[in-house]
């Protein structure tokens, strides 16, 4: 029995939430983090002013533990609160005072927030942290009721871009694969589609220099000057990603306008094209549609830094923004036809190169808005596909090494957030005696054993070839195979050459050894096939790191007799009175 309770919290009530980690973000249907500071400061100034504000609205899902608040409506409100309150901007240029609540004055004390200047009266910090927010708790809601509720608040919204309002609560395949490429992209991504509120800003999209979050300029599509940064706003670069993924699946090429993306995301009733889509991703599983697109995306992404130009530098003379969008999704599905359906690989860069340059003044398009053709969208993609198929040959490269920086750039961003799913080993050869360490890479089989404990569904890697301490970095310097290390997302890329160098062996035969170890340990069958069947090398940068992945699957996961769970760096023994909780986290909800 669903309850709704209206009731007023003040802002120091919703702010206890926030740092006692009950308020929790849904990323299957919440968007992005958005709000300019601009926008903040206007909302902050108006609970200043007195001025009344929207209510926000909140579910406690049954499905999920107690006392946490899933927001329905209200994050970037909440959001902007909690950044005026811990000082992340200013009202009128003056910063909230931290002595003003308890529970500011301890995380300054604790120096968790500095206090920045000039500090706002206290007494007007007071009022705001007095000001009684209409707040609505729905209780008892399940998952589709969430969703629902969600879908028909923002259906109307004038305040959301059509995508967003696409994405709204959509729940089919479709739009969960556009949903997680796009984030893999701008770089905004989760392991976990909840989120608690404290983790997002760190995963937000900023137009400012700010200490976190992602600058907008940085995202590839802003920075191959394909769409503009205020279109990534309004979800544009999903839009594109969309009308891809579909022509990728359907049978044959789509136009593309507003109403069949509307019909993609089954916004019409009945939609033939939203169901055959379904059916496809059936067929084929999201997994493989997801990983053929970013093999792609990574493809013509290596191919611009290597170029040292944008998108639209590279293909255009003119930049003209209008076009470029359509222009990339040509080359996009041509590259797509190469490397997926034919299985090539390019054989001269220089040359592929070559040929795009300019590319414009040869392969024209008709407009850059509105409804496009089905005819010259298939055209225009054999003509581009043409043009550089001379620079792609068949591909016989071994598949144990994969070239998916994206994905590997993904898993980065991901454990910034979500630190116990993630384990980072600079490889398993000491590093003084450059001996092979069974006892570190059987110690990692056991942490993904503690990782899958999380419940099911629930994910982990391991990752080898990757420090996240510089002390690791400083002692690697001393080896005769030290090469710079990539520094991303606060790692340090360092690849397993080390590891490499003293056994003396082929990634192959690297490959092997594991496996031969892995096949040994005390684990239960099906996860031991799960490990076996996941682990993979990838290049990235040119160096070779190994990624290592598990999952919670029907049963918690055994190492020798005992249940693990990680907190923290450390593995804890399940003790038989938790043993009830650890096994409810594995029935099916």
């Amino acid at each position: 029995m669903q309850d709704l309770t209206v009731r007023s919290e003040s802002i120091q009530r919703l702010y206890n939430y926030y740092i006692d980690e009950r308020l929790v973000v849904n990323r299957r249907y919440q968007r992005k983090l958005v709000w300019s500071i601009d926008e903040k400061e206007a909302f902050i100034d108006s609970i200043a002013k007195s001025y009344p504000v929207p209510m926000i609205l909140l579910a406690e899902n049954e499905s999920v533990e107690n006392n946490i608040l899933e927001i329905i409506d209200g994050m970037q409100r909440l959001n902007a609160i909690v950044s005026f309150i811990e000082n992340e901007f200013s009202l009128n240029g003056e910063y909230f005072d931290l002595e003003t609540m308890a529970e500011t004055k301890l995380k300054k004390d604790n120096k968790e927030l500095t206090q920045k200047e000039p500090i706002l009266n206290r007494k007007k910090c007071a009022d705001i942290v007095s000001y009684v927010f209409p707040t609505s708790t729905y209780k008892g809601a399940s998952e589709h009721e969430i969703d629902e509720v969600f879908r028909r608040i923002n259906a109307n919204g004038k305040h959301l871009s059509r995508q967003e309002i696409r994405q709204a609560g959509a729940i089919s395949g479709f739009a969960d694969i556009v949903r997680k490429i796009a984030s893999e992209i701008r770089g905004d991504v989760s392991l976990n589609d909840r989120v608690v509120l404290n983790n997002m800003k760190r995963i937000s999209i900023t137009s400012r220099n700010l200490d976190y979050g992602i600058n907008v300029d940085d995202v590839f599509w802003v920075s191959s000057a394909i769409i503009r940064r205020e279109q990534v706003r309004e979800s544009k670069d999903e839009e594109i990603i969309a009308e891809i993924v579909a022509t990728m699946l359907l049978e044959s090429t789509p136009a593309t306008s507003s109403s069949i993306l509307d019909e993609y995301y089954g916004l019409k009733a009945k939609s033939k094209r939203a169901s055959e889509l379904e059916e496809r991703i059936r067929i084929c599983s999201s997994e493989t549609v997801r990983r053929n697109f970013i093999k792609v995306f990574d493809e013509i992404k290596n191919l611009l830094n290597v170029a040292g130009k944008t998108f639209n530098a590279l293909i255009s003379k003119d930049r003209t923004f209008d076009k470029v969008p359509r222009y990339y999704q040509i080359v996009f599905l041509a590259f797509y036809k190469l490397l997926v359906i034919e299985n090539k690989k390019i054989n001269s860069q220089y040359e592929l190169l070559k040929l795009l340059d300019g590319m414009t003044a040869s392969i024209k398009l008709s407009r850059g808005g509105g409804n496009w053709s089905a005819i010259e969208r298939e055209n225009s993609i054999n003509a581009v596909k043409g043009l550089i198929e001379k620079c792609f040959v068949d591909n016989s490269e071994d598949p144990a090494v994969q070239k998916w920086s994206t994905e590997f750039e993904t898993i980065l961003m991901q454990s910034k957030i979500e630190q116990n799913c993630f384990d980072y080993k600079i490889g398993f050869c000491d590093l003084r005696t450059g001996e092979f360490n069974e006892s570190a890479y059987r110690k990692c089989i056991k942490t993904l054993t503690a990782m899958a404990n999380k419940g099911k569904g629930k994910v982990g890697y391991v990752i080898a070839g990757v420090a996240d301490k510089r002390e690791d970095i400083e002692e690697l310097k001393k080896s005769s195979c030290y090469s710079v290390p990539i520094e991303k997302s606060g790692y340090y890329v360092v690849g397993l050459d080390y590891d490499s160098e003293k056994l003396g062996i082929s990634a192959d035969r690297y490959f092997q050894k594991l496996i031969q170890i892995l096949d040994k340990e005390p684990i239960d069958e099906q996860y031991k096939s799960y490990i076996g069947n996941n682990i993979r090398f990838i290049d990235y940068g040119g160096k070779s790191i190994l990624i290592m992945k598990i999952e919670g699957l029907d049963k918690p996961a055994i190492y020798d007799n005992q249940y693990y769970q990680r907190k923290g760096a450390n593995l804890d023994k399940i003790e038989p009175k938790d043993m009830g909780m650890l096994f409810s986290r594995f029935i099916a909800q």
